[in-house]
């Protein structure tokens, strides 16, 4: 029995080493986020994920904390009853500090585990809001459903000529990368490309200067943008008793992804358009397949098609697929072969150099500001900008809207430490960037706007020269009207307290309409 409690402690121990070091490397990479992006993500397929997040997990969380734990059972070898203290020396006096005997009775080292397990929870909160996603499940809010607008029914109307849109996701990509007299963060701007798209061209921001939307809870990763700004809606996943009597919290065991939910593609699926979604990572990771072919019947052309059409060797990957040079290079070619099929396209890419873990540095840029992360945000700049132009020199540019936003704000949070934010105040915190490019409307007012990425859903179909009763779809308001978006309403504290409550209405309707 004395054997088995001493093999359980020591279990306990390597848990809570690997669970404060996996925390720390969660903080590290993934820093400005919340816990829903963590469960959803633990739900989901890791097939697709970078293979530079598994070494980085290894090596700086799951090998320390072995060695750590090592150590200790070492020092469980010396004698019992040994003592060590230290001798602190002030001006003449001396005074020796007992240290506890290396082996801990019960009561203390439950104290110990008590402590620790404490701080690791104040930390997980302080960094991933951990007391508000428990609230979370507990707590309801009416707000989804007293605003919502289901585009299923919603009055829109398009221009006979339809308008074609190029849907540019620029992976992490937030104004706080410019310089501060352009509404961002640094000295010196690292995406001056960026900057004057902005500039010249539809930028919704905050306030005078430069900044883009703020991000709601249930907004803020990858999966979660991407839907955001083509439905309107956050992506709550909650626990839900299944048929079978089961409990799951992930879309991975259902056939459908939102069912309830109308997007961008449905509708322009519905006015004629073709959807075509290119990525250079595996677009089935978290589930983003199921939801854009389920939601528009999108072609999808991603890492997996690459090397399936022999493009890039079936060994060959660079981060999280192949580089965003590659990425361009393809969207070039597929946009050339729909602008002749005579039906209006929506082109939607996802970029992905600039992602979390320092980014990748291709051969195309150069070593300008010291620091890995900068140089490939300046090369992700150039890159966009010398696309954008391309687009401009084509046939079907007349007829095309541009969109560039950011999927959602940076989580390279080591980038930003030296920088003054509060990352839980919404209406101060870091933006997400966002331009329009011969958009086919004119805002009444582009400038000190309150709003989220929840409100890209209605203003990129405005920007195609849509009319849309009331002026809001999903939760999100068109940004092109003089409708107040919901932040502006309620005031970000409110609204993004709400939000991070359960709904029932989101449940039954959008998640689960069919259990």
């Amino acid at each position: 029995m004395k054997r088995l409690a001493a093999m359980v402690r020591q279990l306990l121990v390597f848990f809570m080493l690997l669970l404060s070091f996996s925390l720390v490397w969660c903080i590290n990479n993934f820093g400005n986020i919340g816990l829903s992006e963590i469960v959803f993500t633990l739900n989901m397929p890791l097939k697709g994920t970078a293979n530079s997040y598994f070494v980085s997990y290894f090596l700086l969380a799951f090998l320390p904390a072995a060695v750590f734990w090592g150590i200790e059972l070492l020092l469980k070898c010396f004698p019992k009853k040994r003592t060590y203290s230290l001798t602190l020396s002030i001006g003449k006096k001396t005074m020796d500090i007992g240290i506890l005997p290396i082996r801990l009775n019960w009561i203390a080292w439950l104290l110990v585990m008590v402590i620790w397990l404490g701080q690791i929870i104040g930390i997980a909160d302080d960094n991933f809001e951990l007391y508000a996603y428990v609230r979370s499940q507990i707590e309801a809010s009416e707000l989804i459903e007293n605003e919502y607008v289901d585009a299923a029914n919603a009055a829109i109307r398009f221009p006979d000529e339809k308008q074609n849109l190029i849907f540019i996701f620029v992976e992490s990509a937030e104004t706080s990368f410019m310089d501060k007299g352009n509404g961002g963060l640094l000295d010196e701007n690292i995406i001056p490309e960026l900057t004057q798209l902005a500039k010249e061209n539809i930028s919704f921001s905050h306030s005078e200067l430069l900044e883009g939307a703020a991000v709601a809870p249930a907004c803020g990763w990858t999966m979660a943008g991407l839907m955001a700004q083509t439905s309107g809606m956050p992506l709550k996943l909650f626990k839900y008793q299944d048929n079978t009597g089961g409990v799951d919290n992930s879309m991975s065991k259902y056939a459908s992804f939102m069912p309830g939910l109308t997007s961008l593609g449905e509708i322009l699926e519905k006015q004629g358009y073709h959807n075509f979604f290119l990525a250079g990572s595996d677009f089935a990771y978290a589930g983003r397949k199921d939801y854009f072919t389920q939601h528009g019947n999108y072609e999808i052309w991603d890492y997996n098609s690459a090397v399936a059409e022999g493009r890039i060797p079936d060994n060959y990957k660079e981060g999280w697929g192949f580089e965003d040079a590659r990425l361009y290079e393809y969207a070039k070619e597929k946009l050339t072969a729909l602008a002749v099929q005579g039906e209006p396209f929506n082109f939607s890419m996802l970029t992905v150099d600039t992602h979390a873990g320092g980014g990748y540095l291709c051969e195309l840029c150069p070593d300008t500001y010291g620091n890995q992360y900068a140089n490939v945000w300046a090369c992700a700049s150039r890159q966009v900008s010398d696309f954008v132009e391309w687009i401009k020199q084509q046939d079907f540019y007349e007829n095309t809207t541009i969109c560039i936003t950011g999927d959602h704000s940076s989580m390279q949070t080591g980038f930003f430490e030296d920088y003054e934010y509060d990352k839980h105040e919404g209406d101060t915190a870091r933006k997400v960037y966002n331009v329009f490019i011969n958009a086919k409307a004119n805002p009444v007012n582009h400038k000190n706007r309150q709003f989220t990425t929840l409100d890209m859903f209605p203003t990129v179909l405005a920007s195609l020269g849509a009319q849309i009763e009331g002026e809001r779809l999903g939760i999100g308001t068109n940004l092109f009207s003089d409708v107040p978006t919901l932040a502006e309403e309620y005031g970000y504290e409110q609204l993004f307290a709400e939000l991070n409550k359960k709904s029932r209405f989101y449940d039954n309707n959008i998640l689960y309409p069919n259990k």
